[in-house]
């Protein structure tokens, strides 16, 4: 097997709805915003977490645990644009989407049906503008929020 590369491979784009997170169609992630043109380098973060529920008894000599509730913290870092700047007005603060995130195919390559793809219902939080520093485009960090169900491992329809 042949490792796969992140560079050049993520296509990420702001949607502005999807009827069914489990099979969004071509035409939704369409009409959607390309983000990965305007992301820093290691910019996407999405660290999956799941709580513990213990589950040992009185009697247990081990704690022992099942899992619980998945969460995804979610944020993007991005690197500011001449104004008017669509991208960091789109992701004001509570603007609620869907971020698509399809991480196996050439970034240039269309939506197309059978396509793996993340589809996270989220709100952006407040940006954050990073500090100013020599040598460095003018960033800033959008936290994201899970508004409802996300499917990790969806299938483009």
């Amino acid at each position: 097997m042949v490792n796969l590369l992140s560079d050049g491979n993520f296509k990420i784009s702001w949607v502005p709805s999807v009827a069914n997170v489990h099979a969004p169609t071509v035409a939704e992630l369409t009409a959607g915003t390309s983000l990965e043109g305007v992301i820093t380098p290691d910019g996407y973060k999405n660290k999956a977490s799941t709580a513990p529920i213990p589950t040992s008894s009185l009697a247990s000599t081990f704690d022992t645990e099942a899992a619980g509730r998945k969460k995804f913290d979610i944020s993007l870092e991005l690197m500011r644009q001449t104004l008017p700047d669509s991208v960091y007005a789109l992701l004001a603060y509570r603007a609620s989407g869907f971020l698509a995130v399809r991480r196996t195919v050439a970034t240039a390559t269309a939506w197309a049906s059978t396509q793996q793809v993340g589809i996270f219902p989220v709100q952006c939080g407040q940006r954050e503008e990073s500090d100013a520093a020599e040598n460095e485009v003018q960033k800033y960090t959008v936290p994201m929020f899970l508004t409802a169900d996300p499917d990790d491992n969806a299938v483009v329809a």
